[in-house]
């Protein structure tokens, strides 16, 4: 699947045009036409809604999507809940939710287009999503959140991500939205 540069979020569609039909990219810097290949950092444009962009599902959920999971499988619900009980709960999560809030979209959009993406799918589940689910299982928190953060580490150096994760702490977020997968983009 081929996505353009007018269907990214990061895309100032709505901003002036230069040279024909090209549009600013606020993560380059630089006037692009629509309908160019979009780069590595393609956000799918969703629906925008008190001024987040929604910009696409978590890793996990991505996983399981490509790997034919439904989304109320008891690994996504015991994710979710760990994200909100636990997480949520401890101020020492916050700026890991931040950063995941920021980076983990980004990851699940190369993740579903990665060419291997079943392997890759597999590869995830095996080695981190189902480790941390079993860790959850058994309350031992801290292992849970290190095998997770190491499995988003996997994931930021296999395609190539470390430069686009340094954490945005001055942006302001509600405990309901965070680690939801939304980020509030920056006006260039």
């Amino acid at each position: 699947m081929v996505n353009f540069c007018g269907e990214c979020a990061l895309y100032d569609i709505n901003g002036p045009t230069k040279w024909g039909n090209e549009k600013y990219c606020k993560k380059k810097g630089k006037y692009y036409p629509q309908d160019r290949v979009a780069c590595e950092h393609f956000l799918k444009r969703i629906q925008e809604k008190n001024g987040f962009h929604q910009t696409g599902c978590y890793i996990t959920t991505i996983v399981c999507n490509i790997l034919g999971y439904p989304d109320n499988c008891d690994l996504l619900e015991t994710l979710r809940e760990f994200r909100e009980k636990f997480l949520k709960q401890h101020q020492e999560y916050i700026g890991l939710l931040m950063e995941y809030d920021q980076i983990g979209p980004i990851i699940s959009q190369h993740l579903e287009n990665d060419i291997d993406s079943v392997i890759e799918a597999n590869q995830v589940l095996n080695n981190f999503l189902l480790p941390t689910y079993q860790l959850i299982k058994l309350h031992d928190y801290e292992k849970a959140v290190n095998t997770y953060q190491q499995m988003v580490l996997f994931l930021k150096l296999k395609y190539y991500l470390l430069r686009d994760s340094i954490v945005d702490h001055t942006q302001i977020y509600s405990s309901d939205t965070l680690g939801k997968g939304r980020i509030r983009l920056k006006e260039s």
